[in-house]
């Protein structure tokens, strides 16, 4: 069995007072979240239920703020904002295991809502990918630059990394390209 790359920090506790950046993306970069015409997002049911489950994030976690986000087509980008506890080596990250009220926790319980929601309409092909990004923002700069990266990313699509010339995915649009 290969060995799975860390994508996350070591010892450091993703529970703790931060802005995070996440990106979580569809499986396959498949376009089940809507489309884009004249840089403007179209959210499908699939997009808005999305959409409005990570507006909820904040009425689930009482210590999170959901700063700017986006859904795009094929991902989803946010900044989260933890407010609550600080650093305790006890709730850094030990290989994987996830803290409890750790962004880890939050996205795979918002993924989980969200596929939960497809499967009972459904949508049973919908699935992310099994991971997701994240980044801890360092300074005020750059939580400016990801704020304007994620607030102009629709207007930048056509140049968007993960934007892919597959089939739709949306049932509204099934056998169309991607323009």
């Amino acid at each position: 069995m290969p060995t799975r790359k860390h994508i996350r920090l070591r010892h450091f506790d993703y529970s703790s007072a931060n802005a995070y950046f996440i990106t979580i993306c569809v499986n396959d970069f498949a376009c089940y979240l809507g489309e884009i015409r004249n840089g403007i997002v179209g959210l499908s049911e699939i997009g808005n239920v999305a959409a409005c489950y990570l507006q909820n994030i904040p009425d689930i976690k009482n210590d999170a703020i959901l700063d700017e986000f986006i859904v795009m087509p094929n991902h989803v980008h946010c900044i989260i904002e933890l407010t609550g506890q600080t650093f305790s080596i006890e709730n850094s990250n030990r290989y994987a295991r996830p803290v409890a009220g750790s962004i880890s926790i939050i996205m795979n319980q918002y993924k989980g809502s969200v596929k939960k929601w497809c499967n009972a309409n459904g949508f049973n092909d919908f699935k992310w990918q099994g991971r997701f990004f994240d980044r801890v923002i360092r300074d005020n700069e750059e939580y400016w630059a990801i704020k304007n990266y994620i607030i102009n990313n629709p207007a930048n699509w056509e140049r968007d990394q993960f934007r892919r010339y597959l089939p739709s995915a949306n049932p509204a649009n099934r056998g169309l390209e991607n323009p």
